[in-house]
């Protein structure tokens, strides 16, 4: 297997139901960044293992770095994907570094899994986003109303 490391590996799109546009606030992984994988590759010399860089679809935040770089993350996926235990996972500007691996597993299931771990994990982040939004609303919304009380009840007041 030669590589050419200017090149990158697309992975497919998620399957979006038929019309609907994937979430734009969606954090997904779109390619393996060949450059970035060793050099050695393709050659006797080649490792079994090693750190696969992935190119994340947007930055990331500091509430998705702390859940993708939990071990615990890498080892759920490890499980998932029946790869050997030794999987870590870090975050580097726009990319996600995969260690412990090789492009063999990625193909096999990992990638798959790991796709399926950021769609999750989007998921109870923006759910906690829209509930948090919800209950600032609902502040938002009994501030208003107290303020039209004390409004109205002031506007009761005469001075006769």
């Amino acid at each position: 297997m030669v590589l050419d490391p200017s090149t990158t590996t697309r992975t497919p799109e998620p399957a979006v139901a038929a019309g609907a546009e994937p979430d734009p606030r969606a954090l997904r992984l779109v390619s393996v960044l060949a450059a970035g994988l060793p050099a050695d590759l393709g050659t006797e010399r080649e490792p079994a293992r090693y750190t696969v860089p992935a190119v994340f679809s947007r930055q990331v935040t500091p509430a998705e770095r702390a859940r993708i770089e939990d071990p615990g993350t890498a080892h759920r996926l490890a499980e998932r994907a029946h790869v050997p235990d030794g999987l870590h996972l870090a975050v580097s500007d726009r990319r996600l570094l995969v260690g412990g691996t090789n492009l063999a597993e990625m193909k096999a299931r990992l990638a798959t899994e790991l796709s399926a771990m950021l769609r999750t994990l989007g998921d109870e982040l923006l759910g906690e986003q829209d509930r948090r939004a919800a209950l600032a609303d609902e502040r938002r919304a009994g501030e208003r109303d107290r303020v039209a009380a004390v409004a109205a009840a002031a506007a009761e007041v005469r001075f006769d």
